[in-house]
């Protein structure tokens, strides 16, 4: 099995590979990551036609924790429309003015580029920067290398969650891209977290961000919906 030492991290490509392709983005599951769909089982109770309408086809089981066949037909070619959509925008991206934001951002803030993870176990900010496709990703841990970790394990990368607010507008998760498609990671040590996300994320232009939600801790459904970040693709 290749192993491959990104930031001095040894990386195991399993089944997801070392680098994001075509090829191996998509990983097929008929099992729901959001766990029962209390909507779909009261609906179900009470013979809600107008809101079963909604799931019709969806789920093989009572408690919406099965996808059909049919649902995932559908989700992984809508799921590959948007990887496609996803890369033409990259390809039209300037990596000149990339590069420049990435500058400014690093003279502007208390950022330090690293390329030792193995030192940084602690808690704070980061940026993970995806150079080939002029992308950042911006997040806040209590221990960064755990968390940057994660993020090229792609725990979190589920079938069900590929498209986050539609085929045309949805980015691809900072989850689907591996880990040698980090290319460079800024770190700024501090126990003062969540605060200063947003400001982060808003020192680069969104074109640019890979974020799917703005920053902060988000208490309920409502929060997430009203922090989604699309773009048109």
């Amino acid at each position: 099995m290749e192993v491959a030492v990104c930031f001095g991290v040894r990386c195991a490509p399993r089944k997801r590979g070392l680098k994001l392709t075509r090829e191996n983005y998509i990983t097929v599951s008929n099992k729901s990551s959001f766990g029962k769909n209390r909507n779909y089982m009261r609906a179900l109770q009470e013979n809600d036609m107008e809101t079963l309408r909604w799931y019709k086809g969806k789920y093989r089981d009572q408690e919406g924790l099965i996808y059909t066949d049919e649902w995932c037909r559908q989700q992984y070619e809508d799921a590959m429309k948007n990887y496609d959509l996803n890369m033409a925008f990259f390809k039209n991206l300037n990596k000149s003015e990339f590069n420049d934001e990435i500058e400014r951002f690093l003279k502007n803030t208390p950022f330090i580029e690293i390329e030792d993870l193995n030192l940084y176990s602690c808690a704070g900010y980061y940026v993970m920067v995806l150079g080939e496709y002029c992308q950042v990703y911006i997040g806040t841990s209590q221990n960064i290398k755990e968390r940057i970790s994660q993020h090229w394990g792609g725990s979190k990368n589920r079938f069900d969650r590929l498209i986050f607010g539609g085929i045309e507008a949805s980015k691809l998760s900072i989850n689907s891209f591996r880990a040698l498609d980090t290319t460079r990671i800024f770190v700024y040590k501090t126990d003062e977290l969540y605060t200063q996300e947003d400001k982060y994320i808003n020192c680069f232009s969104d074109k640019f961000v890979c974020n799917r939600l703005s920053g902060g801790i988000k208490k309920s459904e409502i929060d997430i919906l009203l922090s989604v970040k699309n773009r048109q693709l």
